[in-house]
């Protein structure tokens, strides 16, 4: 049996999904292996990585097209330990971003492992034949989160490297438009002060080239959108 229908058949047997590593564990098989087979199989369509709780989780999507078990954490949900990455770090960002999406009825389609710094679209969802691609940036802290130089504070303030970030995000963003003229491409941020004064600014821009900037919530709602969306 090859290790893809290895995953699948796990996979079939735990509906709540399973993380990488606890697929590693069960198969005896190397963590970079299960997530290079995993991201595969995501690709296909035949599971989501959904990141709504914080980590990684790894869905099949059944027949009709929904994910098992596919469910958003309540809203007292509360936390035994510190999430590993706090808001607003990208990671925390991106998965509060996927859980709003998935009690908005969206069907996740792709969520990417941003902590391995993966390359591609961030989140990618589906809702009545309607696609959704999101390029996600958390907001930089005053100190290195890891490395070396971790816990030592940051040579550029905050509000600079937002504002590197935001420009990072639009360039990736103008890409997306350029290649698919018919999804809804979006750009979610933590809602900030220093974002919010700069998509204030190029809002009527973002309008132009047909793309959206959400400002989001902890719990990963938009508290203020910018730029071109439906009605």
């Amino acid at each position: 049996m090859s290790l893809r229908d290895e995953v699948i058949q796990v996979l079939e047997g735990h509906t709540d999904g399973m993380t990488d590593a606890q697929l590693a564990e069960r198969l005896g098989k190397l963590h970079q292996q299960i997530n290079q087979r995993c991201r595969q199989l995501a690709t296909e369509g035949l599971l989501v990585r959904d990141a709504a709780s914080g980590t990684i989780v790894n869905r099949l999507v059944r027949s009709d097209g929904a994910v098992s078990s596919q469910s958003a954490p309540p809203p007292s949900t509360v936390r035994s330990n510190p999430p590993a990455h706090p808001w607003p770090h990208e990671v925390a960002v991106q998965g509060a971003l996927v859980g709003w999406l998935v009690r908005e009825n969206w069907r996740i389609i792709r969520v990417a492992d941003t902590e391995a710094q993966e390359q591609g679209t961030d989140v990618i969802a589906d809702r009545d034949g309607v696609r959704l691609m999101v390029e996600v940036k958390g907001y930089p802290g005053p100190t290195h989160a890891r490395g070396p130089k971790a816990g030592e504070p940051k040579p550029m303030p905050s509000t600079l490297q937002a504002s590197h970030w935001l420009a990072t995000a639009l360039l990736r963003a103008m890409r997306m438009r350029g290649a698919d003229q018919d999804s809804r491409i979006v750009i979610a941020l933590p809602d900030a002060t220093r974002y919010g004064a700069l998509l204030s600014e190029i809002d009527q821009s973002l309008r132009g080239a047909r793309i959206e900037a959400w400002l989001l919530t902890d719990r990963g709602e938009p508290s203020a959108r910018f730029g071109a969306w439906p009605d």
